[in-house]
């Protein structure tokens, strides 16, 4: 909103430099952005909320101004002479869309340039200048902030208006001779004819004003704001008259717009008033509410007067109505944002000056409050993966369902029950996450793309599964990727990519106090995304509750990944928590040695070494402290379908100093238990 700073000092006497205003202005809560010098006037440029349709007018911030500065504020007001007998003939046919619509006809104006006076005014603030009536119309408007319009009388067919949706009417010329495509629920302004105006955003050219014209009747109206918008939005046409009624005007103020319109019409263009017209079926009555006097100055936060916050409500056009210790308020016409306390308490705030309000700690008493458990958990894989390495990733919650053939997923696979967006950010990415690998995927895609290699993410994020249910599940999970390229490396020998990660996953779920998981090879259970013969499930008492793995070569080749890529993922956060123990206990450290044994036993290739490690401890001994593999040996002279695999086993007594003889027994046991169920032989 432009505004002149002579044109406000004619509703308000005040001194203050423009600069002074400006500052003022800002501190109530109209941001002045800018100030410009024009001739010799200066125009503020002010950021008006949308909540403050009323200050899109001089008007409108001269009274904001005399509340500001205690100044009075200068009420213009109006007189017609009505010479011209005749009515104008107005019928409105939509009262959901048009509440309100007054007229006049203003007979034998002359079409002229306007005053000097009026031209400047004009363009000081935006507008430029057409004729004298046209002129008028956008004088008042920044003036009062009601949007006007004036057609030519003798083009209006049967010399009446009928305010009606546009129908059947596909395309309408306006103003600009540009042809607009209608929708049949945009309202409209019609002679007895045709429609002559897009109502509150243009007119029409068929009876626009041109130097010809003689007799002009005069629109002033109150239309429906969220029907004004969307035909704006609709017809991608925004004027100075739609940018005020999408934002409320003042209802009451019609009929003196229309007054102060005709009036200046009469003295600038010659011509004569003819009587009002106003069509007004239900009229505006104001919303009155209750508010406690103490409740707003809770609200602010500062002890002020209740003569002083009354005072202030009534030179901001409140009606104030004493009621106990509860004041009765009833907003005018041109307020109607407010509409409870916390409003109230805001414009005693802005009055009284936010830079007066001190500005203090609130007192609050924290007590001993625990950490949710869910972000406790959170806190804890996040501190781990970063303390192995990792990077964490944050991605978009999207994926191209394409990806899910990728990877290979059966058609039956829970995570194939997508969630669609209506209005992706991307046409490829169109459905909701159902997992987290697609997204580090792309990460090592985009890193390789870039030359870096040798790289460690994570991810802990939900994912969204469509249910029978009204919302679909949200699973928090885990995901890991990493990847080391291949090249000649400077020992002789190295591990695979594989045992790093599982060992990353060893050392994430005994952060979190669980110890009794195990990794499984068994088919079933692996991911049809990763390599059958490098790959595992994490189980935790029969319950798969993750998996990790190498990406299968075929799915890293049509992702063009090079390198080793390994993947693990953790599928329910929350589920694990049942695994985990609300308390931990603690042993004292062992004041008896221990005894260690080396175990080499052969077993069938395809054996586990979890499941070698599960029969050891199965010997039924609680002497057994730890087991260590520390070797895995294939060719001559074992046979080509078993393996050697060697472990270092730990026995230890925590009451006394164990004897050979007892330890000599129960390895004994031990490899008798591995020969009778895995058929190991010891080598």
């Amino acid at each position: 909103m432009k505004a002149s700073y002579n044109w406000l000092k004619e509703f308000v006497q005040f001194d203050l430099s423009p600069e002074a205003l400006a500052d003022k202005l800002t501190m109530a809560g109209l941001e002045v952005e800018g100030i410009e010098e024009t001739g010799d006037d200066v125009i503020l440029n002010i950021a008006v909320t949308p909540n403050r349709p009323d200050c899109l007018s001089i008007k409108g911030l001269a009274r904001e101004i005399s509340v500001i500065l205690d100044l009075p504020f200068i009420e213009s007001i109006t007189e017609i002479k009505e010479e011209d007998p005749q009515v104008p003939h107005i019928e409105i046919k939509d009262h959901n869309l048009c509440l309100r619509y007054a007229s006049r006809i203003v007979t034998g104006v002359k079409i002229a340039p306007s005053p000097e006076w009026l031209i400047r005014r004009l363009e000081a603030c935006g507008i430029r200048s057409t004729c004298n009536v046209v002129d008028v119309t956008n004088y008042v408007l920044l003036e009062m902030g009601q949007p006007l319009h004036a057609f030519d009388l003798d083009k209006l067919s049967g010399k009446r208006i009928v305010v009606k949706r546009a129908g059947e009417v596909k395309n309408f010329i306006t103003l600009d001779q540009t042809e607009r495509k209608l929708k049949e629920d945009i309202l409209m302004i019609w002679d007895a004819e045709r429609p002559v105006a897009i109502a509150g955003i243009m007119g029409g050219h068929n009876t626009e004003v041109s130097d010809s014209t003689v007799n002009v009747l005069l629109e002033s109206a109150y239309f429906d704001p969220p029907s004004i918008r969307r035909a704006s939005r609709y017809l991608n046409l925004s004027t100075e008259s739609s940018y005020r009624f999408e934002r409320g005007i003042d209802i009451e103020g019609v009929q003196s717009a229309l007054d102060r319109a005709a009036q200046l019409i009469s003295e600038i263009a010659g011509g004569k008033i003819s009587r009002l017209t106003d069509v007004y079926p239900k009229k505006w009555s104001p919303k009155t509410f209750e508010i406690n006097l103490d409740r707003i100055r809770a609200l602010i936060g500062i002890d002020v007067d209740d003569e002083y916050m009354v005072n202030i409500l009534h030179k901001l056009g409140f009606q104030i109505e004493k009621k106990g210790q509860n004041i009765r308020v009833t907003p005018p016409s041109f307020r109607m944002d407010v509409q409870g306390d916390v409003h109230i308490a805001e414009e005693i705030a802005r009055i009284y000056g936010y830079e007066k309000i001190p500005s203090t700690l609130p007192e609050v008493d924290i007590g001993n409050v625990r950490e949710n458990k869910t972000l406790q958990l959170i806190r804890l894989l996040r501190e781990s993966l970063l303390r192995s390495g990792y990077s964490e990733a944050i991605n978009y919650s999207f994926i191209n369902p394409d990806i899910l053939d990728t990877l290979n997923l059966s058609k039956n696979d829970r995570r194939r029950n997508l969630i669609y967006i209506r209005n992706p950010l991307r046409k490829e990415d169109r459905a909701l996450r159902s997992t987290l690998i697609p997204s580090l995927l792309g990460n090592i895609q985009t890193n390789l793309n870039r030359g870096e290699e040798d790289l460690r993410f994570f991810e802990i994020s939900r994912v969204f599964i469509a249910s029978d249910r009204k919302l679909p599940d949200e699973i928090l999970q885990v995901a890991l990727i990493c990847q080391r390229p291949k090249r000649t490396h400077l020992w002789a020998h190295d591990h695979p990519l594989l045992y790093d990660l599982k060992g990353t996953i060893e050392n994430l779920l005994e952060s979190i106090g669980i110890r009794d998981y195990i990794f499984t090879q068994e088919r079933s259970l692996i991911e049809p995304y990763l390599h059958p013969g490098q790959a595992g499930a994490i189980m935790i008492r029969d319950k798969k509750i993750g998996s990790l793995g190498m990406v299968h070569p075929l799915i890293r080749e049509s992702l063009e990944l090079k390198g080793d890529i390994c993947i693990a993922e953790i599928y329910d956060l929350e589920e694990l928590m049942e695994f985990i123990l609300d308390t931990r206990s603690f042993k004292p450290i062992p004041k008896f040695p221990y005894v260690e044994r080396d175990l080499a036993v052969v077993v069938h290739k395809d054996t586990p070494v979890e499941s070698v490690k599960r029969e050891i401890i199965s010997s039924g001994s609680d002497l057994i402290e730890r087991i260590d593999l520390f070797d895995i040996y294939t060719g001559r002279p074992i046979p080509e379908d078993k393996k050697s695999l060697a472990f270092t086993i730990r026995f230890r007594a925590q009451d006394r100093t164990l004897t050979d003889e007892e330890v000599n027994e129960l390895f004994l046991r031990i490899v008798e238990n591995l020969k009778r169920s895995l058929k190991a032989e010891l080598r």
